[in-house]
């Protein structure tokens, strides 16, 4: 045998004549019946003939693995268990023949020695096959297991059909070679009509998107066809039957409507043959003849034929979409075979890695992995290997590029698998170097954040102002690492150091600045941040700043002052600094808040300390558990007034000290409303060491805005007040009764002894006991309305018309005082915020104006002014009389004290300071011009639109 042929026959039962007549062709043969074993072999092989169905494999299988590792190699099925329709799936697999068994061992050595013979060139294979056989042979593949016999009609059919079948092998070739679907089409319609008599033959392709079955190939008799020839929908006819279900039809008589548009050509008969999802390949016969059975079989080989060369092409398209996916990934992809070597790497992972795609192809992957990172991955590929299910796990790797850098990268892999045995790796793999950089500096300001955080429990620390900027500085160089830094505070109207880094040398820095000067003065004027890149550029910057420095970071501490840090580098701070220093400047602003706090606490304490000592009512602090006041404290008073030392109350009851038995009910009252937080007020009797006393009791809680059970006690004795009031109301009542009900009797008594006496002498001793009684009547009267007016109290005020008041008053002057000549300038209303005491206090005015005018004739001026600026109306009374004397106005106005030397010598003008000073107002004496006194009375002004007058039952005039 000649050794450049070489043929491996794969056949678990073969047949000996089928081996001798095999090795009777000049060449080398070699007998295995697996498929394994013929793929050892296949490297070396020239050609290789198989049966359809091997121990490890079986039909189309067989001829896709034998391709995959020989693309070159001729390869022929020969077999006892075919069909017309494995005949088309071989040989669209990749089979050059196809032979069935029981067309004998002649055929195929035949269709061996013509494939050698196209192989090599020559035409030793053929003289070695008539040698062989006997005989030159036509008949190359046949698509029947039938007995061929040795009549000739008999080979004359097997010879057109093997001719039928040579044309579809060479049909499935050129369809291996098409790229594009469309192309599939055309190429099967164009030997349909090398085969077929006139036929009518057409593909149809299913559109995902319109539901429909679209021509894309039609033979030329269907092409002639003037009318459209449309898709075809669901429910369609037969067409879309045979799709739909995925069964060959053949229908014998088309002249009856098969699809749903005209044809202006006959039909006989049609076969419909489905192509997988793909489609149809549709051929008829022409009007009046019929497809033969062998034209149907044929037309079934075709299809299948067909239906593989399509799923070919678009796996085909599929790999193209693929890479085209894989190579614009911005991802690094890769595939290892099951030892580790690479087989596919995309544009993106040479890139990253330095290396070629043709030096990292079959490579181990270990080239571009260190020795942790691929002992990671291997693990990766164990675990994903003993699962029950593939998935894709996610690791990470460190990877070496050509130049010997290390790069930090995510791998997404799964295994590759092959007849269910592992077959290698593939993943995507993607460069993290930014996202660990990123995780670095969050974890880098996570840490400079948690640190800062922890620097507030240092500032608590601090007792001094000096001690928190101190700290500052310190923080801002140690956590924040920045390199030179300052804290300024405001004294007055200047920024100055307070604490500052310690490489900083004296002249480096100035001491002191105003506030309007500098970065440091705009940050505190402006409240406000400022990230300065480049110091040169700035307007603001000193011009005795250190030229070393060329940005600074400056951050206002609220009102209180700066901090900035500042660096030899052009834009040294970025956004996250500025975060930081804020957030550092927070802490220390709270630091120095929480100082003057505690300052604030410390004076106020010391204050009210001094106070609770010094104050001379009696102070007790107390706490109220089941409302019972508690003694905390007493106050030195409180010892004093009550007899009681601190150290006997302080934990103590109070009330069992001080409360005596029958105010027992009304002091638990009390302590409840305080224990509450109300303020209380109350004339209470409590006992001391010296007996039962009369104090005013008020109970304030120590906080003012919450409930609290803490109270302040603070008792003012008013024992004496209290007796020497009631001293003077019974003084002031018997005296008063007493002294009306005597000068009522003395004035009677004047009046019957002016009757009886005759000379001139003792008339008028009569009438000046007369005059002297009815003055003291009038005074008892006059102090019978001054002490209602102090009963009042703070009554309640309203709008009083003062031109009412007037008019009244002068009417009853005029009564009485009929000579007087009174004037008044009066608008029509005018109210003040008084009540009607005003008009007794009025009639007082102008009564005295009158009755102490030492002239012929009393000249009064009344004038009352409104709506003055100052919400007070003016009511003024002139007189011409001979003016009150300067320590009677004195007494009045309270510039002199009351004396048995100096007091006043009526009650009508103290009864009408007290009536204008309750009333909120002023009283005021001035010198007439050119004789006499003005007496101004000022009162508050009254919108009587918004109020409402308030009528008193009783005035003085009553």
């Amino acid at each position: 045998m000649n050794d450049s042929m070489h043929v491996v026959y794969v056949d678990s039962t073969a047949r000996d004549d089928a081996l001798t007549a095999l090795k009777s062709v000049d060449g080398t043969l070699d007998h295995v019946t697996t498929l394994a074993d013929c793929l050892d072999r296949v490297d070396e092989a020239t050609c290789v003939v198989t049966e359809s169905t091997l121990p490890d494999a079986t039909g189309v299988e067989i001829c896709e693995r034998i391709r995959a590792r020989a693309p070159d190699v001729s390869l022929v099925v020969f077999t006892g268990h075919g069909t017309e329709t494995l005949a088309g799936e071989v040989v669209a697999a990749g089979a050059d023949g196809y032979v069935p068994k029981s067309q004998g061992v002649e055929t195929l050595v035949s269709r061996v020695v013509e494939l050698l013979v196209d192989r090599s060139g020559t035409e030793r294979a053929s003289d070695a096959s008539r040698k062989s056989t006997g005989t030159d042979s036509d008949v190359l593949v046949d698509g029947d297991d039938s007995t061929s016999g040795n009549e000739d009609d008999d080979i004359d059919g097997e010879r057109t059909r093997a001719d039928a079948l040579e044309e579809l092998q060479e049909t499935a070739h050129e369809l291996m070679r098409a790229n594009f679907i469309e192309e599939i089409g055309t190429i099967v319609v164009e030997a349909i009509e090398d085969v077929v008599d006139q036929p009518r033959a057409g593909v149809r392709l299913y559109d995902e998107e319109t539901n429909r079955l679209e021509i894309v190939a039609m033979s030329d008799e269907l092409r002639r066809n003037d009318a459209e020839i449309g898709a075809i929908g669901p429910g369609e006819g037969p067409f879309w039957d045979a799709y739909e279900r995925q069964e060959s039809i053949v229908v014998d008589d088309a002249s009856t409507d098969i699809v749903p548009y005209e044809l202006d050509i006959s039909l006989g008969s049609v076969a419909i043959q489905p192509l997988g999802e793909h489609g149809l390949l549709i051929v008829g016969s022409p009007g009046g003849t019929e497809l033969g059975v062998s034209d149907v079989h044929l037309v079934n080989v075709f299809a299948a034929t067909v239906e593989a060369a399509l799923d070919r092409a678009t796996r085909q398209q599929e790999l193209e979409r693929t890479k085209t996916i894989v190579e614009a990934v911005g991802d690094g992809v890769y595939a290892l075979d099951h030892e580790g070597h690479f087989v596919t790497v995309n544009d993106t992972l040479t890139a990253v890695t330095g290396y070629t795609r043709e030096q990292l192809l079959g490579e181990h992957v270990s080239a571009i992995l260190t020795d942790e990172s691929l002992e990671r991955g291997t693990h990766a590929v164990r675990a994903v290997l003993e699962a029950d299910d593939d998935y894709v796990v996610t690791y990470e790797l460190t990877l070496e590029t050509i130049d010997g850098d290390r790069l930090p990268c995510e791998v997404n892999m799964t295994v590759l698998r092959s007849d269910g045995e592992f077959d290698g790796t593939a993943g995507v793999v993607r460069d993290i170097s930014d996202r660990k950089a990123m995780e670095r500096e969050l974890r880098d300001r996570k840490e400079k954040t948690t640190a800062l955080h922890g620097i507030v429990s240092t500032l608590e620390e601090c007792t001094t102002e000096q001690e928190v900027y101190e700290r500052t500085v310190d923080a801002a160089e140690g956590i924040l690492n920045f390199d030179v830094c300052v804290v300024d505070s405001v004294h007055g109207e200047y920024l100055v150091k307070e604490a500052i880094s310690s490489m900083l040398n004296e002249g480096e820095y100035v001491e002191r600045m105003a506030i309007d000067e500098g970065i440091a003065g705009k940050t505190y004027r402006n409240q406000r941040t400022y990230r300065i890149g480049d110091i040169t550029t700035d307007d603001d910057a000193s011009t005795s700043a250190n030229a070393e420095y060329q940005s600074v970071l400056s951050v206002p501490i609220g009102d209180r002052g700066v901090f900035q840090a500042v660096s030899t580098r052009r834009a040294a701070f970025d956004q996250y600094d500025e975060e930081l220093a804020e957030l550092l400047v927070s802490h220390v602003s709270d630091a120095l808040e929480r100082l003057a706090f505690e300052c604030q606490l410390r004076e106020e304490r010391d204050r009210f300390a001094a106070l609770f000592e010094n104050v001379p009512d009696a102070v007790v602090s107390a706490h109220h558990p089941d409302d019972e006041p508690i003694v905390e404290r007493v106050n030195p008073a409180f010892e004093r007034v009550f007899g009681y030392e601190q150290s006997e109350l302080a934990g103590e009851s109070l009330d069992r000290f001080i409360v005596p038995p029958e105010a027992a009910a009304d002091a638990d009252t009390l302590n409840r409303h305080g224990a509450r937080g109300e303020i209380v007020e109350r004339e209470v009797k409590r006992r001391t060491t010296d007996g039962l006393r009369d104090f005013m009791m008020r109970v304030v809680p120590m906080e003012l805005d919450e409930s609290t059970s803490r109270t302040f006690g603070v008792y003012t004795d008013i024992t004496e007040q209290k007796q020497r009031q009631k001293r003077v109301e019974i003084l002031n009542r018997v005296l008063r009764h007493d002294l009306r009900n005597g000068m009522n009797i003395i004035n009677g008594c004047a009046e019957m002894l002016a009757d009886v006496v005759e000379d001139d002498t003792s008339v008028q001793y009569a009438d000046a006991i007369q005059e002297r009684a009815g003055e003291l009547i009038g005074l008892a009267e006059k102090t019978r309305a001054v002490e209602r007016t102090l009963d009042r109290g703070d009554a309640a005020t309203g709008p009083v018309d003062v031109v009412e008041s007037v008019e009244s008053a002068v009417e009853s002057v005029e009564e009485d005082f009929p000579e007087a000549a009174i004037t008044c300038s009066l608008p029509d209303r005018a109210h003040a915020r008084a009540d009607d005491m005003l008009q007794t206090a009025i009639f007082h005015i102008v009564e005295n104006a009158v009755e102490h005018n030492d002239m012929p004739t009393a000249a009064i001026d009344i004038d009352l002014e409104t709506k003055r600026d100052d919400g007070t109306l003016r009511l003024s009374v002139a007189d011409n009389g001979p003016g009150i004397p300067t320590e009677e106005r004195e007494l009045l106005q309270e510039d002199q004290e009351i004396t048995q030397l100096r007091h006043a010598s009526g009650l009508g003008l103290w009864l009408v300071n007290w009536v204008v000073t309750q009333s909120g107002g002023t009283l005021s004496f001035d010198t007439n011009d050119p004789r006499g006194t003005v007496v101004t009375l000022e009162v508050p002004y009254v919108d009587t639109t918004t109020s409402e007058p308030v009528h008193s039952s009783a005035t003085a005039l009553d």
